[in-house]
């Protein structure tokens, strides 16, 4: 199967995400500490208080792709809202269903599918749709957010949290301490890791995580994706993720050298 016909890497790039996630499964938080640690944990508090405010404060229906075992769909629930979630692993759906408390288990619903073709498929609109660390996992990924705008209402708001992003750092001593602090970043991560006796997949994730090997997602190509489907940007944040929270605060209060964003939308037209 040469990968250089489209068709066949995109089928390719979806095996192998299929593949990568069952290898996660339901410790995929863990391997990923950058997404759960103090810093992270604020961010991620602040950006769903800012979403609640958007959505006037009432439960809302909202549809989340990529759901993984709940890093958004289980706070979400928690705040009281009905939240779909789609993600392709059918090990992390597996995982997120143990999670979710009995008396939110009404308000969620649970689907194993490939994002984009659910987006072909589902005809229901919601009052947001919510997306974390997926994008660079796409083959093409506008394409995929251009039809996921048809999805939401008039007014209905579009979250996309944790990407990475293309970064410009100019300056040579900025970038040199940016990396040095990864490197440190990283080795203090492998250590963890290696006490916890939790395995690593590194060499399965160049394929699965397709984009960064373009450096990452551009939020400028995704504001004029949105910009066509009748969106209105509302703000893009960028900052830089960390896999210790420490690292993370230096990078971002010392440092300033973001690597990843959120950007939240909202679809134009009267409610």
């Amino acid at each position: 199967m040469p990968l250089t016909d489209p068709n066949n890497l995109k089928k390719k790039i979806l095996e192998e995400n299929r593949r990568v996630h069952a290898l996660e499964n339901r410790l995929y938080l863990k391997r990923h500490p950058e997404q759960t640690h103090f810093y992270q944990a604020r961010l991620l508090q602040e950006t769903l208080d800012t979403l609640d405010r958007g959505l006037g404060g009432s439960e809302a229906r909202i549809l989340e792709l990529g759901c993984g075992t709940g890093y958004l769909h289980l706070p979400l629930l928690q705040r009281g809202h009905h939240v779909t979630g789609v993600d392709l692993s059918p090990e992390m759906i597996a995982a997120l269903q143990q999670n979710i408390p009995g008396g939110q288990k009404a308000r969620s619903h649970l689907v194993v599918m490939e994002v984009e073709a659910f987006a072909e498929k589902d005809e229901t609109t919601y009052d947001a749709v919510v997306l974390s660390a997926l994008l660079h996992h796409l083959f093409d990924y506008r394409a995929v957010v251009g039809a996921l705008c048809a999805r939401l209402k008039p007014g209905g708001l579009f979250l996309i949290f944790f990407e990475p992003l293309k970064q410009e750092i100019n300056a040579p001593l900025r970038y040199a301490l940016h990396k040095a602090l990864a490197s440190l970043d990283e080795s203090i991560y492998r250590g963890k890791m290696r006490a916890l006796r939790i395995p690593l997949f590194e060499e399965d994730y160049q394929l699965s995580d397709y984009q960064r090997q373009f450096g990452g997602i551009d939020p400028g190509q995704l504001t004029e994706t949105m910009t066509q489907a009748g969106m209105q940007i509302i703000a893009t944040k960028k900052y830089c993720a960390r896999r210790c929270g420490v690292s993370a605060w230096i990078a971002n209060r010392i440092l300033n050298t973001p690597n990843t964003f959120n950007l939240l939308a909202r679809k134009t037209g009267e409610k």
